[in-house]
């Protein structure tokens, strides 16, 4: 017996909130919901939707900065409430998404979407959560396909309306699931607004403290007014050849000393490998992108193409932000760091200094990530919930 031939004999939740025993009902989709079929042929509204699988219901005109359709006479009218079934699908939405139209005014919505909607608020909360999840998409596996177009799903309308679903019998468990689940939604965008306010924070203190293409910082902490001094990157940093510390092997595996890159990937994956690089801190430096990593952890790397680059007798963390800080040109797919990068010259405070701006911007830093781990967390968090509080 298949997972979902195990789910679908359930008649409960394998999660629920404490007070609530009863079976679930189970009921076709069409039986307690409609297909709005009502079209602006008078053309009295104008304010053309959209469905998105990240942001849900938006206007046309916010989710591509401009309106995109012209003929809206056929357009189906979307009222407050309604759900949309968007069929291009997406690696957040393989089947499509389904999202509930929230907006506080009606719109108008392309033929090739479905729209339909509850006639009971409790409803339409318990099916806004119900289809965030992936209990509805073996139903849309087993009686729709891709058709013709490969970023389309195709289910006929009458088909979609068949769906069996299993809803509460209680509204008030209804009204548990929803607020919860909102409550989440709520927490995730507070961090995420939050991450975004300190990384323009830490972006803005970095271009006030801190030089750029041998310009004095135009914000500095009181009691230091001496001047800043000239020093190439070759004086500031040592450079250590990868050599020793290159996997010898890409078979990654889940945990172990991390194999960096210093592009975005950041953590390429893990090695049980033991000729790890212990001196850190350390900036990772790429020869060719000219991209660069703190690291303040052991490690090995992938390639040859690494500078490791270490403190000659300043604060690191300083010295990567002041590096990061520069604009370096390219010279084609060569080599940089001895040819462009130790000569480059830079204004550098005194040490006291440097621990001063270093440490601050570290702090913003290790902020930002807590939020990144906070919203992690909660996003799997949510994600469990919405695998075990619905059949």
């Amino acid at each position: 017996m298949t997972k979902a031939d195990k789910e679908g004999q359930r008649k409960a939740p394998i999660l629920r909130f404490k007070g609530f025993t009863d079976d679930w009902e189970q009921r076709q989709l069409g039986d307690i919901s409609e297909k709005r079929i009502e079209k602006n042929n008078s053309l009295s509204i104008d304010n053309i939707l959209s469905n998105s699988a990240i942001y849900g219901i938006v206007k046309q005109t916010q989710y591509f900065d401009k309106t995109i359709a012209n003929n809206i006479q056929n357009y189906y009218v979307v009222h407050t409430n309604d759900f949309i079934y968007n069929p291009r699908i997406s690696n957040n939405a393989p089947f499509g998404p389904i999202s509930r139209n929230k907006l506080a005014e009606s719109g108008v919505m392309s033929p090739l979407y479905l729209v339909f909607y509850f006639s009971k608020k409790s409803l339409s909360d318990f099916f806004e959560i119900y289809f965030k999840s992936s209990k509805w998409h073996n139903f849309m596996y087993m009686h729709g396909n891709s058709g013709a177009r490969s970023d389309r799903f195709a289910i006929k309308d009458d088909e979609f309306f068949k769906m069996r679903v299993k809803i509460p019998h209680n509204k008030s468990e209804i009204d548990k699931i929803y607020r919860l689940n909102i409550l989440l939604n709520n927490l995730i965008t507070l961090y995420e607004m939050k991450k975004q306010l300190l990384t323009q924070l830490k972006q803005g203190i970095v271009n006030f403290l801190i030089t750029k293409n041998g310009q004095k910082p135009q914000l500095r902490f009181s009691g230091f007014n001496n001047n800043w001094e000239s020093k190439s990157f070759e004086k500031l940093l040592n450079y250590e050849q990868p050599t020793k510390y290159i996997v010898k092997k890409a078979d990654y595996i889940s945990q172990g000393t991390p194999v960096l890159t210093a592009n975005k990937s950041f953590i390429l994956g893990y090695t049980n490998e033991t000729n790890v690089y212990q001196n850190i801190p350390a900036i990772i430096f790429d020869d060719f992108t000219l991209e660069s990593k703190y690291v303040d952890f052991p490690f090995m790397v992938k390639s040859s193409a690494i500078k490791i680059l270490t403190s000659k007798n300043s604060n690191l963390f300083f010295i990567y932000q002041l590096l990061n800080n520069q604009k370096f040109v390219q010279e084609g797919h060569s080599r940089h760091y001895i040819s462009v990068v130790q000569k480059k010259k830079v204004l550098v405070p005194s040490i006291q200094e440097q621990n001063k701006i270093g440490n601050l911007i570290k702090q913003l830093k290790n902020s930002i990530e807590q939020n990144s781990d906070i919203i992690a967390l909660l996003k799997s968090l949510k994600e469990f919930l919405l695998q075990n509080m619905f059949l």
